[in-house]
């Protein structure tokens, strides 16, 4: 791509949803706390994004979607309607993580970079970055982490700034700077604007598009739905 690309972005990775649009007049964005609603709200906050900008969606350039990792419906929400706007479009995709496009905006804030996601179950999706003067790279890809040894993954690792929807949630000795964050699809095409070279290999047709679970364990037992477990 060249110039500046008209990109839509969504992530319903966690209870929130947000859609932005990078569009010819500027950045549209709009993200709501929704709990479990995505599916109703993701493709008509789409069709009013598009219209208040002027922009037919065959207009757009390419579709950004939160691959995770995070909840197992909003990430099959996310590339269900990746996948069927970029058949209908021809359109490629780029599936993106949830915690590094987080960590992206907020790279400035430490050099040691901590993403800790709410991941239920006791467990929160945990990803390391560094921000020095070779620029932004992942450290440690996606994980699960268990809340009470937090603290000494953060201290083995340097760690200088904590963010994610995990904080506030669990009880975690986090020592540094830290703030309560939670995903926004501005963040995918801000993460994206700035790292064009190095993922341009990311981008998809659609039946390559996949999220990425990261837990295993993707569905309740009877049990667990009767004593109130959520993924």
């Amino acid at each position: 791509m060249t110039g500046q690309p008209i990109l839509l972005a969504f992530d319903t990775a966690t209870e929130y949803c947000s859609v932005a649009l990078n569009a010819p007049g500027g950045l549209i964005e709009r993200t709501e706390k929704l709990g479990n609603a995505h599916s109703e709200c993701l493709l008509p906050w789409i069709d009013e994004m598009t219209k208040q900008a002027g922009v037919p969606l065959k207009g757009i350039d390419g579709i950004l979607f939160s691959a995770g990792p995070g909840s197992f419906t909003g990430l099959r929400i996310a590339c269900g309607v990746a996948q069927g706007l970029g058949y209908g479009l021809d359109k490629k995709l780029l599936p993106a993580s949830s915690l590094t496009t987080m960590a992206f905006h907020y790279k400035d804030h430490g050099r040691n970079i901590a993403v800790l996601n709410d991941a239920r179950m006791n467990e929160c999706y945990a990803a390391l970055y560094r921000n020095d003067e070779k620029g932004f790279r992942v450290s440690a890809t996606e994980h699960l982490i268990k809340p009470h040894e937090v603290g000494e993954w953060l201290t083995q690792n340097d760690v200088d700034f904590v963010l994610g929807t995990a904080i506030g949630v669990y009880d975690m000795a986090i020592g540094v700077e830290h703030l309560y964050a939670h995903p926004n699809a501005a963040f995918m095409i801000e993460w994206y604007l700035n790292c064009e070279e190095q993922v341009k290999d990311l981008w998809c047709d659609p039946d390559k598009a996949a999220p990425v679970y990261v837990r295993d364990h993707v569905a309740l037992t009877i049990n667990e739905r009767l004593q109130g477990g959520k993924l």
